[in-house]
């Protein structure tokens, strides 16, 4: 990555809690259950489908502040649950090139990118393609539970007014990353 597009990736994850307010309170509408979620991503898909009949019309539609903040939204509740981290990759070889992807504490080798996501539930128009990642991280998290003890908790990258660079039993960290409960024998 060159140092403008270093710069620019910093840029975009300090823009984060802003972006994420204005999703939340400005872009979604009334009544959605927000709070990162599997309802809310449920919720946030069904917005999606309704919207858009298809996949080339919400390209030709170009929403970028919807895109933007569905982006910021959806990648943020799955870290918050499997934690990781933001990352960009600029190699042309590279499926998700250019895109903000996230990457998961949970040894998952795929990263996951929240625009092609939104592209995927228009073209499958299933209703659950959020949901399953969701419930795949959380059975992820159980499995590195159970392999590294029942402390283990998903470690999340610092992002600038989201989560600090504190380590991971911070009472900051724990509030913002949603524990998947343990099983109790």
């Amino acid at each position: 990555m060159t140092t403008e597009q270093d710069e620019l990736f910093q840029a975009w994850l300090e823009e984060m809690h802003p972006r994420l307010a204005r999703f939340e309170d400005l872009t979604m509408p009334a009544g959605w259950p927000g709070g990162y979620s599997r309802e809310s991503l449920v919720a946030l898909e069904q917005h999606i489908l309704d919207r858009w009949p298809d996949k080339k019309s919400f390209l030709d539609e170009n929403d970028t502040d919807f895109i933007e903040g569905a982006t910021r939204y959806i990648g943020e509740t799955y870290l918050r649950l499997a934690g990781g981290g933001w990352s960009i990759n600029h190699d042309p070889e590279f499926i998700y090139t250019g895109r903000p992807v996230v990457r998961f504490d949970t040894e998952s080798p795929m990263p996951v990118s929240p625009v092609h996501l939104m592209t995927t539930i228009l073209a499958r128009r299933t209703g659950n393609v959020l949901s399953r990642i969701w419930d795949g991280q959380t059975a992820a998290v159980e499995r590195r539970r159970e392999a590294e003890g029942p402390g283990w908790q998903p470690r999340r990258d610092p992002v600038p007014g989201v989560v600090a660079a504190q380590g991971p039993s911070s009472s900051e960290l724990d509030a913002w990353i949603q524990r998947v409960p343990q099983l109790v024998d």
